[in-house]
């Protein structure tokens, strides 16, 4: 397999989520078989940016290798300490449970990074 990388912008309004999932069956079979933990991946991070983040444009970055899936979802909000306690909702829950690895980052804008391996072993959910 060679590596793919797709960005995609999407307006950050309520149909968001669904658009960014919608780009994502155009290389699904490059995220096989984590195909459906991208989705929700994608869906849950992109609904908070929609939630949290600021008006404008949210950016969604999907990378794949051959061992591994890098996302990425960046808006202009001030985006969330990993540190403080969030709200009640279950989408950084979520994150947790499929992720081998996230994290936030800023860099003129907030960034919340997920990396998934390929293997559907890796899913640890509770």
């Amino acid at each position: 397999m060679t590596n793919r990388e797709i960005t995609l912008k999407v307006a950050a309004n309520e149909a968001a989520p669904s658009r960014s999932r919608s780009h994502l069956k155009e290389i699904k079979r490059f995220l096989e078989p984590r195909y459906e933990d991208v989705a929700l991946v994608v869906s849950e991070l992109v609904t908070n940016s929609v939630k949290h983040g600021s008006a404008g444009d949210i950016q969604v970055m999907v990378k794949t290798t051959d061992d591994s899936i890098r996302l990425e979802v960046r808006d202009s909000g001030t985006g969330f300490d990993t540190s403080t306690p969030r709200g009640e909702g279950m989408g950084l829950k979520i994150i947790e449970a499929l992720a081998d690895d996230w994290g936030i980052s800023r860099d003129g804008e907030f960034v919340v990074w997920v990396e998934l391996r390929r293997s559907e072993d890796s899913v640890n959910i509770s």
